[in-house]
């Protein structure tokens, strides 16, 4: 498997703050399944802009061969959705160097702020990756069907996949969602103790769609190659019309949640 969002490169941001934290959670990683790791610290305007990035990745990464774990990382940053983009584009790391970003929201952003900077992203020919959806209530389930019908990645946390909540699980079940990735930060605070999830996310989608969220499009995305889009292009509005009152009703209330 493939975590393209995870906060272990130590001292950049809110996740690991030693090399030897760092270590231990690429050793959990590993002990899970886990043969690579996107370091996406945060990269937030005014607080969080990869001061020291490139030097504690080439000592992490110098470190993990003197240590033969059978792991490989690469540079990316979870950036917080700021109208001062363009004064930090070059700054801002794509996963590995390539098409994709991975951003999250600012609660306060209404949606069609987020929905003209990812048309703007996409003109450009970067592919977004919106991080953790499961954190934006604001945000309706038919508005994030809107940002996956124009191209954006919808990625939700391990946690949340195996334990969904109604918007999510809808998404997930309508296989609306790309990737699911752990958003590690620290031992024991959103580390990578999660082999219980991982094996409930399994039992849930089924061996098929669990490879694509956790293997094949996580590594399509560290190569720059499009991801599997498994839900179809067709109008899920709709599609639902016709399905019944019962679920109807439970389609509304998702977009009204």
């Amino acid at each position: 498997m493939v975590d393209i969002h995870s906060h272990i490169l130590y001292g950049i941001d809110d996740g690991a703050q030693g090399i030897e934290e760092s270590i231990e959670l690429l050793k959990q990683a590993i002990s899970v399944g886990y043969t690579g790791i996107v370091c996406s610290s945060h990269y937030y305007i005014g607080r969080f802009e990869n001061e020291n990035y490139d030097k504690n990745f080439d000592i992490l990464k110098q470190k993990i061969s003197e240590e033969n774990l059978a792991i490989e990382i690469y540079k990316g940053n979870e950036f917080a959705l700021s109208p001062n983009y363009m004064e930090h584009r070059d700054r801002i790391k794509r996963i590995n160097n390539g098409r994709y970003i991975l951003v999250e929201l600012k609660n306060e952003l209404i949606y069609p702020i987020c929905k003209e900077f990812f048309q703007s992203l996409l003109s450009q020919g970067v592919i977004p990756v919106l991080a953790h959806i499961e954190r934006y209530p604001h945000i309706k389930v038919r508005e994030l069907i809107e940002l996956y019908n124009m191209g954006v990645i919808l990625q939700v946390n391990l946690r949340m996949a195996a334990n969904p909540v109604d918007r999510i699980k809808y998404l997930l079940e309508n296989r609306y969602v790309g990737v699911v990735a752990t958003d590690a930060h620290r031992l024991g605070k959103r580390d990578y103790n999660v082999i219980e999830s991982l094996e409930k996310l399994k039992k849930t989608l089924g061996e098929e769609y669990f490879n694509i969220v956790t293997k094949i499009n996580p590594r399509k995305i560290v190569n720059d190659e499009n991801i599997e889009r498994v839900k179809g292009e067709e109008d899920e509005l709709k599609k639902i019309n016709g399905a019944g009152s019962f679920f109807n009703r439970l389609w509304s209330k998702l977009c009204r949640g």
